[in-house]
């Protein structure tokens, strides 16, 4: 069940037990083993995850990956402001069991703890009354406790269904649960799905990035960049994957690429997916979370540092709406974050556009003094990139099931994880590992 306490990306990472970690020698794309046992497709945190797992059970393993870099949608750079700025996946949760917790801990990353942010919230071009403060926390309420109640009873709607309507603020609070945590709006969001994401308190910010953790940890793996799976053939002994660099031929396959990436034909199969897997596929589509980075020159417009950043928005939904959190580890920073449909349109419009919007939103609130101090921006291309289309996967309304078909192997050669498959932890990077992680094992024991 969902909590109040729940804000955005409290299930964006993860909940995990703990694991035992190897040092693993850096090797070479030359001396990748051409017979490997096992061929996992995708260097994100499911696929680090299965080879570090294959690899420690004494299994022969290739990762191919199509882009030029580990880690997928767990990606920290410095260049566009000169401090770290994840892309994707940004927060630490469940910090009592969550080994990406004490990796960070063991690598001596800085954490600043961020489960009890606090948050503005502003009505037009001022702060809101007390009253407001009211009316916001009790929309929060009726909003998630219908969500709950659906989700506990088994039934799997549109949460726009469920939810109260008319209420003042709960558009906000519906923009915050929906495009803004789960990637898409309350007529596409499958209350069951809601219902069933784990708790992940408590959350964390990693000041390097929660990308360069990832990083860190498929340092050394035996994975071939630049190196995208073409063609997958598991009709017969073994599988062999096709890639431009030729084709790698083992006992079995580790699929972690997205959904979206399923569903484009950018990969085919011989023999093509059986009907049942091809139809999960499509409802489990990608949602969208995008993020719009506003740098400023360090004046700080009367708003504090590592919080939220809330405004009302209009009551007819899906809305256009920038949501914010304000000057991370006292970066000149505010990440602004959009999702849903309106994410998908503005990123269809560009990085000028997004970075526009962003910052005529920051303007609308605190004035024009925002825009004299602003340095420049950047905006996240999830949408377009041909490796994602999208940021992470939610079923359609009344699909939830197909969330356990898509994770179902084929035969014992072809296998499915990622955050997609990843149970109550699903859309988190850490369920993506738990997810590859599991699939290993399960690969070990069949091989």
């Amino acid at each position: 069940m969902r909590t109040l306490q729940t804000r955005l990306f409290d299930r964006r990472v993860f909940l995990a037990t703990g694991a035992s970690w190897l040092t693993f020698p850096t090797v070479a794309n030359s001396q990748l083993p051409s017979n490997p046992d096992v061929i996992v497709v995708g260097a994100g945190s499911a696929g680090l995850a299965a080879a570090r797992t294959l690899i420690e059970d004494g299994k022969s393993v290739v990762v191919v990956e199509a882009a030029d870099r580990i880690g997928g949608r767990a990606w920290t750079e410095s260049t566009t402001f000169g401090v770290p700025f994840d892309h994707g996946c940004s927060w630490i949760t469940s910090g009592r069991d969550n080994p990406y917790k004490s990796m960070a801990d063991r690598w001596q990353f800085e954490l600043h703890n961020h489960s009890n942010a606090g948050e503005e919230l502003f009505v037009g071009d001022r702060r809101a009354t007390s009253d407001e403060w009211a009316q916001y926390s009790h929309a929060w309420s009726a909003v998630n406790g219908a969500l709950n109640r659906a989700g506990e009873n088994g039934i799997d709607v549109a949460a726009s269904t469920v939810t109260p309507r008319n209420l003042p603020f709960s558009s906000a609070c519906e923009t915050w649960v929906g495009p803004m945590d789960m990637g898409v709006d309350f007529k596409d969001l499958s209350t069951k799905d809601y219902a069933e994401g784990a708790e992940t308190t408590p959350s964390y910010m990693v000041r390097q990035g929660f990308g360069a953790i990832v990083a860190r940890l498929g340092a050394g793996l035996p994975v071939q960049l630049n190196t995208p799976a073409t063609r997958i053939s598991w009709g017969g002994n073994g599988v062999s994957v096709e890639t431009p660099a030729g084709t790698i031929r083992g006992k079995a396959c580790i699929l972690t690429v997205s959904t979206g990436v399923l569903g484009s034909g950018a990969i085919t199969f011989d023999p093509v997916l059986p009907d049942w897997k091809q139809q999960a596929i499509h409802d489990v589509p990608m949602g969208l979370l995008a993020k719009a980075a506003l740098q400023f020159d360090g004046n700080r417009l009367g708003l504090n540092p590592n919080e939220w950043l809330t405004y009302r928005v209009s009551e007819d939904l899906p809305t256009e709406a920038c949501f914010f959190l304000t000057w991370p580890f006292e970066f000149d920073m505010m990440i602004g974050f959009l999702g849903g449909e309106f994410g998908w349109n503005l990123s269809a419009a560009g990085t000028d556009a997004a970075v526009d919007f962003a910052l005529g939103e920051v303007v609308q609130m605190v004035g024009s003094d925002a825009a004299k101090h602003f340095v420049k921006g950047d905006f996240t291309r999830w949408a377009s990139n041909p490796l994602t289309m999208g940021a992470y996967a939610a079923p359609r309304p009344g699909k939830f099931a197909a969330r356990g078909e898509l994770a179902r192997q084929l035969g014992d050669r072809l296998f499915f994880a990622g955050e997609a498959v990843a149970g109550p932890y699903v859309a988190t990077c850490g369920g993506a590992y738990l997810s590859g992680e599991k699939t290993a094992r399960q690969v070990s024991a069949m091989l």
